[in-house]
């Protein structure tokens, strides 16, 4: 008894397995729903954020998002560091879009905000940190005074741009009112030194 023969497939339904073929593969390429990579990356992190000003950070953050959402418009941004405190500037908000916005998506996510202020927090820490050490090199000996020409020098060196001749002498005429030429630096850097606004959670 001889086998019955093979069928073989239409012409039709060849065409359909081939096409169904063609959907299978489509469907292992297409990429899951939801998922981009604008969602994934989340740009440069910065140091952890005190609590106070992580929720400060966050409550101006919803001030200003699209619906309360988890973006922000970069319009947005001044309005959002000014209600921080930030006496912000074109190049603050140039900066922060430069660094968590490169492909010109128009927004940043909360996470990056917050990663903004946190970056912002520890610079601002920093800067000071290093004047208060440039002020201490001048007392070797821990006396917690330096002298009236030391501290000129520290100003020149630290930001030339950012005081004149005129403010250096206000300033050390005011600290030093005694006329000894010696000031205490440590009172110089309160009343002096006008702290960035994310300073009071140093």
């Amino acid at each position: 008894m001889s086998e019955p023969e093979q069928r073989q497939p239409t012409a039709t339904e060849q065409s359909r397995d081939d096409d169904n073929d063609d959907d299978d593969g489509d469907q292992e390429e297409r990429p899951e729903a939801g998922m981009s990579t604008d969602d994934v990356d989340e740009g440069p992190s910065g140091p952890p954020l005190p609590e106070e000003l992580l929720a400060e950070a966050r409550a101006a953050f919803a001030m200003f998002s699209d619906g309360g959402g988890d973006r922000m418009n970069v319009r947005h941004l001044y309005m959002a560091l000014r209600a921080l405190g930030v006496d912000a500037t074109d190049e603050d908000v140039i900066a922060v879009v430069d660094e968590y916005d490169p492909k010109g998506r128009g927004y940043i996510t909360r996470n990056q905000w917050t990663a903004s202020m946190a970056r912002r927090w520890a610079e601002d820490g920093a800067r000071r940190r290093r004047f208060r050490a440039m002020l201490a090199a001048g007392d070797p000996t821990y006396t917690g005074q330096v002298t009236v020409d030391h501290v000129r020098a520290v100003l020149n060196e630290f930001d030339p741009t950012a005081v004149t001749a005129v403010d250096v002498d206000e300033m050390v005429t005011t600290m030093d009112f005694a006329g000894i030429g010696m000031i205490d630096y440590d009172d110089f850097m309160d009343t002096m030194v006008r702290p960035a606004p994310l300073d009071r959670y140093l």
